[in-house]
């Protein structure tokens, strides 16, 4: 049985168990939405890779660079959210915050790299459709990580300001977002290898 503990911040509040906070189906529609953006995608992907001038696209080898920093920082932030459980202190968060910020400013630095490649090998945006396509979804996704990243320092912004009963309930949402956003990727790279 877990013993409710008195606070003395008064943002404290207490969610009795089976309440759902309204952040936390705020985030439920957010991802919801972003699902059927890419399903969408994913539709218009395989109808146009049926017309006779989609050229197979090798991906570049950085993809998978970028898949390992994004596993990183999903298990950094995962981790952050266990230890914000326990010690609800953004000292005792802190590096493990930094290093999710870290491994996710490193995922988007190797997309970054990835487009680079594809440029250098004469592949911009513009020269067939699967490259289009590459460019589309790999920075939808991109634009995606970032968001997550404000809201992150949003977060920690809120955790300094000393609303510190509130910093893990936020990272549970980031965590989940997190998370949802490496399925996507997973999706994305098995879209773009398999087809």
């Amino acid at each position: 049985m877990r013993l409710a503990t008195l606070t003395t911040d008064p943002d404290a509040r207490y969610i009795p168990r089976g309440i759902t906070p309204p952040a936390s189906t705020g985030l439920w529609v957010l991802m919801m939405v972003i699902t059927v953006m890419f399903l969408l995608f994913t539709a218009a992907y395989r109808i146009r890779m049926t017309l006779p001038d989609w050229q197979t696209l090798n991906e570049p080898w950085q993809l998978g660079i970028s898949t390992a920093m994004l596993v990183m920082s999903c298990i950094t932030m995962h981790l952050c959210y266990r230890q914000s459980t326990l010690l609800p202190s953004l000292r005792a968060s802190i590096t493990l915050l930094r290093m999710t910020v870290l491994f996710t400013l490193a995922f988007i630095a190797s997309q970054l790299w990835a487009w680079q490649s594809l440029i250098d090998s004469g592949l911009g945006v513009s020269s067939n459709p699967a490259s289009s396509f590459f460019y589309l979804l790999t920075g939808m996704h991109g634009l995606h990580v970032l968001g997550g990243l404000l809201a992150l320092g949003w977060v920690v912004w809120q955790a300094f300001r000393g609303q510190r009963n509130k910093l893990n309930p936020a990272l549970r949402l980031c965590t989940r977002y997190w998370h949802f956003l490496l399925f996507v990727w997973l999706f994305l790279l098995g879209l773009l290898r398999f087809t």
